[in-house]
C-alpha cells in the first residue's frame, strides 16, 4: 500500500500531490550528460530572463502593458518552450473567465504570452471563498510557490471580472501532478452559474514526467524552475474552448477534463498543506516506496 494513501481520494485512490517524477529513474550517464549540458544551458537561460522580468516590471510600473505577451513569448522561448501544442486555440475576450488546472510554474508565464489576463485566485475569508486580484509582483512571486490559494479579505467573483481584459483563475488553487484535476470549490461554481457567466476552459499538460518535469507538487519553487531550466527543450499540450453559457457549469467542467483523460477528483486545495507537511517528515524527497 501506497504510504500516502491517506491524502489520495478515498473513491479513485489518486493522489494528485505526490511528485510526478514518481518511481522514474535515469541512468547515472544520462544524469551526468545532462547536468553538464544543463550547467551551460542555465549560464544563458538565468540572465536572459532576469533581463526579460526587468523589462516586464519596468514597463507596467510606466503603464505600459501592450508589450505583456510579447515578454511572455520570449520567457516562455527562454524556458525552452519552442513548440507548444494548441490544436484549436482561442481568443481571450475582455469580459470573458478563463479556468485553467494548474500544475507548474510555466502555466502562469503561458498565459502572460496568451492574452496577458487579470491573474486572480482565491482567499479564504472564514468559510466561505472570496477572490484578490494579483499584481505583476505577486504574480512573479508566484512562480517559486505550489500553492496560489491565499488568506486574508477579498471580493466576490463578479467584481474581478472586468471588460478590459479577460481574468484567470487557476481553479484548483495549488498546483497538481496530473493524475487528475481538483474538483471547483461549489461556491465558485454557484456564482459563474448565477451570473450565466462566458467561459474559456483550458487544459495545460506537460508530457515529461522525469525528475526535471516543468510539474511540481513538492519541490522548493526556485530549486524546481532552476531544474526545468536544464532542459534543451520543454513540451506543452494546450486544449481550450470558448463557451458562452451553460445550465450547469460543474457537469461541464468535468466532462471538458475527462475528456481529456483527467478525473475530477473531489478534494479541497488544502490538502495538499496536510500532504507537504507529512511528505517532508517521512520522505527522503526522491521516491515513495511501495510496501
Amino acid at each position: 500500500m501506497e504510504k500516502f494513501r491517506a491524502y489520495a481520494d478515498s473513491h479513485t485512490g489518486i493522489n494528485l500531490f505526490v511528485p510526478a517524477f514518481v518511481n522514474q529513474k535515469i541512468s547515472p550517464l544520462i544524469l551526468l550528460l545532462h547536468i553538464i549540458l544543463g550547467s551551460l544551458l542555465i549560464l544563458i537561460r538565468i540572465p536572459l530572463l532576469l533581463i526579460l522580468i526587468l523589462l516586464l516590471q519596468i514597463l507596467n510600473a510606466l503603464k505600459v502593458e501592450s508589450l505583456n505577451q510579447l515578454i511572455g513569448k520570449l520567457m516562455l522561448f527562454t524556458c525552452g518552450f519552442v513548440n507548444i501544442e494548441n490544436q484549436i486555440p482561442i481568443q481571450d475576450k475582455g469580459g470573458q473567465l478563463i479556468l485553467s488546472n494548474h500544475s507548474s510554474p510555466i502555466d502562469w508565464i503561458y498565459f502572460l504570452a496568451q492574452s496577458s489576463p487579470n491573474f486572480a485566485t482565491f482567499v479564504e475569508q472564514g468559510d466561505e471563498i472570496r477572490y484578490q486580484l494579483l499584481s505583476l509582483n505577486q504574480v512573479l512571486k508566484n512562480l517559486f510557490s505550489i500553492t496560489t490559494a491565499q488568506t486574508g479579505t477579498g471580493l466576490y467573483l463578479n467584481q474581478v471580472i472586468f471588460q478590459d481584459r479577460p481574468t484567470l483563475l487557476f481553479f484548483e488553487g495549488c498546483q497538481t501532478n496530473q493524475l487528475g484535476v481538483l474538483s471547483p470549490p461549489r461556491q465558485m461554481i454557484t456564482e459563474i452559474q448565477k451570473m450565466g457567466q462566458p467561459i474559456n476552459i483550458y487544459v495545460l499538460t506537460y508530457p515529461d514526467k522525469s525528475v526535471f518535469t516543468p510539474i511540481n507538487t513538492t519541490r522548493n519553487g526556485l530549486w524546481h524552475f532552476v531544474l526545468l531550466l536544464t532542459n534543451i527543450w520543454n513540451d506543452l499540450r494546450v486544449v481550450s474552448q470558448e463557451f458562452d453559457t451553460s445550465k450547469d457549469y460543474q457537469k461541464l467542467i468535468s466532462n471538458f477534463y475527462e475528456c481529456e483523460g483527467l478525473k475530477i477528483i473531489h478534494q479541497k486545495y488544502t490538502v495538499q498543506t496536510e500532504f507537504l507537511n507529512y511528505y517532508w517528515r517521512t520522505s527522503s524527497g526522491n521516491y515513495i516506496k511501495l510496501d
